[in-house]
């Protein structure tokens, strides 16, 4: 269930997006609104209830359960409601994609809490013609459509307490990466700052150690990657660093630099980034231009440091120099370019894209050293020591049939650390009987 309500939050989130992007009747605004429409009857079919999507202290709720992934994908959703000082939509039979394409404007118009509340909100809604889609009273109010007193620790699925906190800290990486790809679509300075102080507490949440990284910050269909890859390179450069013990000051570079790599994408037309088949020469050219776009984007900025900028200019350029941009022969490929090309390179490899299906990060780890003048050594051997075979957040079968989620890499690449999560008949483990195991301890 969860994965479909994943995708359900996507698509809605992704509408806001492209509303925020495009005029209503836009060609990728009406798309997504019938894609969602559609999909929204297949979900609410044979209940008269329709289908709830709540917020509980800006995070989503469907049936009980906290949505852990969909939070972070769906903090738009979460911060309309909160404006339109909602706790949660209900959507019923027979909506319209009109009604969806409708609420992906409010949500961009409404940029702040609107002053009648709740109330005001409804009638807007009356105004505007939604007539399937209502507004709840928030969370703890009396007539709030969602389940009281459902949302205890244990009943929030795997991961609980752990990954709930860290749900605002995953939102702002996302919010930062998504503002800035808006501004630079409408030519406007990136906020720098905004970006640093995100990566900053991104670091003071991860001091213990990552906690699931990769298990929250997952996105579930190919037109969210672009946002999405950017904020799991920058984490994975962040966990690379660590690896290699990297100051403080330098790992919060790392991270802000993989937040803005990839801004000069915002200048690609949707048609070209988003293609499913193979580009022609001609799209090509235009894709490999995002490098120095980005790159300029950063420095017309003002406060961008080197290590953004040269992240930006040089993520697509192999350590033998090929790639692009094209660059002179005496030229020398920076160090933490180098790191942040191979988390770009990984993340690519291991996640959806428009064109192709995930791949298992053991054949990325194939592929790329199936390449050896594409990544510097040094790099690409931290990745690989920093990740192991399976990454942090990575969900695995063990051989009595249990199973359990990667916290952390072992001393060897075949052996992590892991966090028990379902027992051997495959029942859920509450939070206090989920053990610890280092597959790399000596057998007792």
């Amino acid at each position: 269930m969860n994965a479909r309500i994943d995708d359900l939050v996507t698509l809605l989130s992704r509408g806001i997006s492209q509303r925020a992007l495009y005029f209503p009747d836009h060609p990728n605004v009406q798309a997504c609104s019938r894609e969602l429409a559609a999909r929204l009857e297949t979900e609410i079919a044979g209940s008269d209830a329709g289908f709830f999507l709540g917020t509980v202290e800006g995070r989503l709720i469907h049936e009980g359960r906290l949505l852990l992934g969909a939070s972070i994908i769906g903090h738009k959703v979460a911060t309309c409601l909160d404006r339109l000082g909602s706790g949660g939509f209900r959507f019923r039979r027979g909506i319209a994609p009109i009604e969806l394409a409708t609420l992906f404007s409010i949500a961009v118009e409404q940029s702040e809490p609107l002053a009648g509340g709740l109330p005001e909100a409804r009638r807007l809604f009356t105004v505007r013609g939604l007539r399937n889609i209502e507004l709840s009273p928030r969370y703890g109010e009396e007539d709030w459509f969602g389940r009281q007193g459902a949302l205890a620790s244990d009943e929030i699925g795997e991961g609980g307490g752990d990954l709930a906190a860290l749900i605002p800290v995953y939102q702002s990486l996302f919010s930062v990466v998504e503002t800035a790809h808006g501004r630079a679509t409408g030519d406007h300075a990136l906020d720098i700052d905004a970006a640093c102080t995100a990566s900053e507490r991104f670091l003071d949440a991860c001091a213990d150690g990552f906690k699931d990284m990769m298990q929250l910050v997952r996105y579930q269909d190919a037109n969210s990657y672009t946002v999405g890859h950017s904020v799991r390179v920058a984490l994975l450069g962040v966990l690379v660093g660590q690896h290699l013990g990297l100051p403080r000051p330098r790992l919060k570079e790392l991270a802000t630099a993989g937040l803005l790599h990839d801004v000069g994408k915002a200048k690609v037309p949707a048609e070209i980034l988003y293609k499913t088949a193979r580009l022609d020469p001609d799209e090509l050219r235009i894709m490999r231009i995002h490098p120095e776009v980005g790159a300029q984007i950063l420095l017309e900025s003002g406060n961008a440091s080197s290590t953004a900028v040269c992240a930006a200019w040089g993520h697509h350029l192999r350590n033998d120099l090929h790639g692009y941009p094209a660059v002179p022969g005496w030229a020398v490929q920076g160090e933490a370019t180098a790191l942040l090309q191979v988390c770009d390179v990984f993340e690519a490899l291991t996640a959806v894209r428009p064109y192709k299906p995930a791949t298992s990060p053991l054949r990325a780890y194939e592929i790329m050293l199936a390449d050896p003048g594409a990544f510097h050594p040094g790099a690409l051997r931290a990745l690989i020591g920093a990740l192991g075979l399976y990454p942090p957040g990575s969900r695995v079968a063990l051989n009595d049939g249990s199973r359990a989620v990667v916290l952390s890499a072992g001393a060897r690449a075949d052996r992590p650390q892991l966090r028990l999560i379902r027992d051997r008949a495959g029942r859920p483990l509450a939070r206090e009987d989920q053990s610890l195991l280092d597959l790399d301890a000596p057998a007792a």
